[in-house]
């Protein structure tokens, strides 16, 4: 009921019910007229020879207003009305197949935009769980029999089902003797339809749950084909593609099987039908008084409807399997969605924040409910314009410090709080827009380099090209054939890795927000473009706080403080150089780790800083006195 409820509002299924019942009403009844008609010719014809068979000369005048004068049958009058019948029906039917379409292809349009919102607003957690390929499985596969097959299928089964049932109707009107054989077929149908649904619909679930593997294995290959290639592996990944997709075919012959067993019953059902009517209207014709025409229309349309019933009831469970689609849609239209990404009473104003202050309040974070706990009790407090180092072992949860600021998962216990507004009370669109990050991985869309850095258009050429200067690329992009309409690759392939990684840079620089995020930014790129970044980060957000996960520690060394994470909580909090005058410290032992000439390296820059910090304060100090 929900593929129809999106579909359209009630008066036009209100108006689709009536056509529906007009057009089959008027099919019967062009039938009927045909067979009125040759009754009364018959009838004309009977009386017309009669005083000649009697040997008079009497002269013939008919009463009814079918025949018009004496001795002549008023065959315009029944081929006018004869003529409106058909005219009238295909009209109706014209127009019930137009809202047969319109409602279908509403609904298939509903469904796909409610679909694809979910989607859009889903949270983290369900991408992570559910590969590409069953998301792709359910935008194309499925979302292609809801558009191509259902509309086609429904249309037949509504066709089909409405001319059977007119026709059990007509049968019992005319030769109600033909219940004794319609109430037995009708129920073994029945039953049978409902023992074979049961089955049908299951083994539908089954082939589309085991095409899904195929989807996301073609794509993970797809996408690893260089890894693939590198390692020799090829015919591993055929005989696994050959695997999935014999389990699928497996699926769908069993499917087609169980189609053509329950083919082989609606044949028997049909002619069992058929036979019983007949051998039924030739005894009953005798005793009910049912004349020539009646009985070979009665026969008529029973033939007719037996010679497609069989395909009408294989369409109408092919509706229940293609509704299995429809649930599968359902199933990721309701998906549960973040939370709201804008709250217009909670806005901040429009330049927040202005500061850049950050602080942590007993924050604890999982990544669903119920699940681990990765983040346990952390409090932290740190200063507009600070830079912030972040170390801790793999796992320790440094990636998710950044995950709960961005509210990538609600946290589970405490807030976070921005220039004094708690994070976890505005729209997602305010918070995440006011954050600028630099990922490891850069992230970059297909279209032009331009929409690229400014989705958004807020920004002119100029603006632009100032920061792509700021990240040695201007010289790059001026370059290229197209400059700024530079089309971009899928995932950026057309640059280098380092590229790539400056493009996020120049956006980060453009946005100007009060708080960059940066999630070892330098962890995949040359010594050089490393420098680069580092030396950019360094003077040109010298206004901005900046969270830096470390990927190299002599990268964060000079960095205000450094926070050290060890499974999800906050280990040590303070200067390079105070953290590493701890002879048992966490961080000191990391550094140790290094090796003896990059530890003293590493030991000698962070007193360095120490040191120039210290005097620079000194100075500040004796210059304000």
């Amino acid at each position: 009921m929900e593929y129809l409820r999106v579909g359209a509002i009630a008066p036009i299924y209100i108006s689709f019910l009536l056509l529906f019942l007009a057009s089959h009403s008027l099919m019967i009844l062009v039938d009927w007229w045909l067979s009125l008609w040759s009754n009364q010719y018959r009838d004309y014809s009977t009386a017309l020879d009669e005083p000649i068979l009697n040997g008079t000369t009497t002269a013939i005048h008919f009463t009814t207003t079918m025949i018009a004068t004496e001795e002549h049958f008023d065959t315009l009058y029944y081929w006018k009305i004869y003529i409106a019948l058909c005219l009238s029906t295909v009209l109706a039917v014209f127009l019930r197949l137009i809202l047969n379409s319109y409602i279908c292809v509403s609904s298939g349009i509903q469904m796909h935009f409610k679909m694809f919102h979910a989607i859009l607003h889903a949270p983290i957690r369900f991408f992570d769980t559910n590969p590409s390929g069953r998301i792709l499985n359910r935008f194309s596969k499925d979302m292609g029999q809801v558009d191509e097959l259902l509309p086609l299928t429904f249309m037949d089964f509504l066709y089909i089902g409405g001319h059977t049932i007119a026709v059990v109707i007509l049968v019992a009107v005319i030769n109600y003797f033909s219940l004794i054989m319609i109430v037995p077929v009708v129920l073994f149908f029945i039953w049978l339809r409902r023992y074979y649904i049961k089955t049908s619909r299951d083994i539908k679930r089954l082939e589309g749950a085991c095409r899904s593997p195929v989807f996301s294995l073609l794509s993970s290959t797809l996408q690893g084909l260089i890894t693939i290639r590198g390692f020799r592996v090829e015919k591993d990944f055929v005989r696994n593609f050959h695997e999935t997709q014999d389990l699928h075919s497996a699926s769908w012959f069993l499917f087609l099987t169980g189609s053509r067993w329950f083919g082989i019953r609606l044949d028997f059902i049909g002619a069992t039908f058929l036979s019983a009517v007949t051998i039924l209207s030739v005894i009953a014709s005798s005793f009910l008084d049912i004349n020539a025409g009646l009985l070979g229309l009665l026969l008529t349309q029973t033939a007719a409807s037996v010679a497609i019933f069989q395909w009408g009831v294989r369409q109408s469970t092919e509706v229940e399997n293609l509704m299995t689609s429809v649930e599968r849609i359902q199933q990721y239209y309701k998906l549960p969605p973040e939370a709201p990404h804008n709250i217009p009473e909670k806005q901040p104003h429009k330049n927040w924040p202005t500061h850049g202050a950050l602080e942590f309040r007993n924050v604890s974070f999982s990544y669903y409910d119920g699940g681990p706990v990765v983040l346990k009790d952390i409090n932290l407090s740190i200063d507009p314009k600070e830079k912030i180092g972040l170390v801790g072992r793999t796992g320790a949860g440094k990636s998710s410090i950044i995950s709960a600021i961005f509210r990538l998962a609600e946290l589970a216990e405490g807030s976070i709080r921005l220039d004094g507004i708690d994070v976890g009370t505005i729209g997602l669109h305010d918070l995440r827009s006011s954050i600028s990050i630099i990922p490891q991985d850069p992230v970059l869309f297909t279209g032009s380099l331009r929409r690229n850095l400014d989705l958004f258009g807020l920004y002119s050429d100029a603006d632009i090209f100032n920061a792509l200067e700021q990240v040695q690329l201007y010289e790059f992009v001026m370059s290229l054939p197209d400059k700024l309409q530079t089309e971009m690759a899928e995932a950026g392939s057309n640059f280098s890795v380092g590229q790539r990684q400056l493009i996020c840079l120049a956006r980060a620089l453009l946005r100007k927000n009060k708080l960059l995020l940066i999630d070892e930014a330098t962890a995949n790129v040359d010594l050089r473009t490393d420098r680069l970044i580092q030396v950019t980060i360094r003077e040109k957000f010298t206004d901005c706080t900046v969270i830096t996960i470390a990927h190299r520690i002599n990268t964060i060394i000079d960095s205000d403080r450094i926070i050290v994470l060890e499974a999800g909580a906050v280990k040590e909090f303070d200067e390079p150089h105070m953290l590493l005058q701890k002879k048992n410290g966490t961080f000191s032992a990391m550094v140790d780790t290094m090796g003896f000439t990059e530890s003293a390296a590493i030991r000698h820059s962070a007193e360095m800083v120490h040191l120039s910090r210290r005097n620079k304060a000194l100075e500040d100090r004796d210059g304000e006195t």
